[in-house]
């Protein structure tokens, strides 16, 4: 069964240039967050709207570095407020817009041997450039769109996209902060933090599911975007591969995700190495940012070094969570073991003694916290 979110402005159009553009009321699925199985198909009903670089930049406030949310590889991460007539007049919609920017190394790395030798000219460089983040852009807009993926809460919902000039796309959400930026933050409590890897764990697991197959491979808190109710959400997926887009890892793929986050076994055997376990690690790492409140420094940690400072943490204490939580009122020991030794088990070093992503979420959904809150 499928529910209409219904816009408390009620039916709106969007200022689109000189003429108004018909924005359709999103399809959201009703999910729980402890159930794999209420992610159901939400048909896709709204067409995509294209918007200009001005609009974009309209919406952004020209790009105010007080509306920039968070910078990653591939993007940056904007707040936005999109002008709307509805029949309270006009308002403005809180949207998020991100801008797609190419990494110069990964795109060095990707290019064809005989275009590595040539020396281009800054407009056929140019072209190649805009070219690789159309592409990108595609396979985020048909992964979205896609009826299994569209209604689930802890992916982006889109509202529009532009390719021209600028490569970018809007999303419907209102953003508190990254999650990248919340980790270090006291008032992002133990129970909320809890509530957060659940919301990533049942994603991924849902992603991970046979009958699709996705992996992500830049799993990390500056990619996830945390809205106003705190739930998670994925908002960076350059380096996605399965599922829908109907691709695999190709050898000669030689981009990596964020330093820290990597599979230590992908050092020893490159992009071969690819399996749905290198995102269990990646998710690991996160576990252990949420529960220690430390984020990981990219130019220190990378591959082994990240292992070994989780081994040093845990044999200092045996334990990966901070001593501040100690003090709050939904923590239990009990759960601050269980959660440390659930991240061990996702850090192993061999991808087989890693849990399935499913094993993850049944395991932290059944901490003595989760089961008493009334989420």
């Amino acid at each position: 069964m499928f529910r209409r979110r219904r816009s408390s402005i009620g039916p709106f159009k969007l200022l689109c240039g000189q003429e108004d553009c018909l924005v359709k009321e999103e399809c959201l699925v009703k999910d729980d967050l402890f159930d794999l199985k209420s992610n159901e198909e939400c048909p896709v009903e709204n067409e995509l709207l294209e918007f200009s670089s001005e609009e974009l930049s309209h919406f952004t406030g020209q790009y105010s570095p007080e509306n920039l949310i968070g910078v990653t590889d591939l993007g940056k991460l904007y707040r936005g407020k999109m002008p709307i007539v509805s029949n309270q007049g006009k308002v403005y919609k809180d949207v998020t817009v991100k801008i797609l920017v190419e990494d110069e190394r990964r795109f060095r790395m990707q290019m064809p041997a005989s275009v590595k030798v040539k020396v281009l000219a800054d407009d056929e460089r140019a072209i190649l450039i805009h070219d690789s983040k159309l592409l990108r852009l595609e396979d985020e807009l048909k992964f979205l769109q896609a009826p299994k993926i569209r209604g689930n809460r802890s992916l982006m919902k889109v509202v529009g996209y532009c390719r021209k000039e600028i490569v970018g796309v809007v999303y419907d959400l209102n953003p508190l902060d990254t999650l990248h930026n919340l980790i270090f933050q006291d008032d992002f409590n133990w129970l909320q933090r809890v509530k957060t890897a659940i919301a990533l764990a049942r994603l991924l697991a849902y992603l991970h599911d046979r009958n699709q197959s996705y992996l992500i491979r830049n799993l990390a808190p500056s990619h996830i975007v945390v809205d106003q109710n705190f739930t998670p959400v994925l908002f960076e997926f350059g380096m996605l591969v399965g599922g829908v887009l109907g691709t695999t890892v190709d050898e000669s793929d030689m981009r990596i995700g964020p330093c820290g986050y990597i599979d230590p076994f992908y050092s020893y055997n490159g992009p071969a190495a690819y399996s749905v376990k290198f995102d269990v690690y990646a998710f690991g790492v996160l576990l252990f940012n949420l529960t220690s409140k430390r984020a990981l420094d990219k130019e220190k940690y990378t591959g082994r070094a990240i292992h070994n400072w989780a081994v040093n943490e845990y044999k200092s204490r045996h334990s990966y969570v901070d001593l501040c939580f100690q003090d709050n009122a939904d923590f239990d020991r009990r759960d601050g073991r269980k959660i440390t030794e659930l991240t061990r088990q996702c850090m192993d070093e061999k991808p087989n003694k890693r849990p399935e992503m499913k094993e993850v979420f049944e395991r932290l959904k059944g901490l003595r916290c989760s089961m008493a809150a009334a989420w």
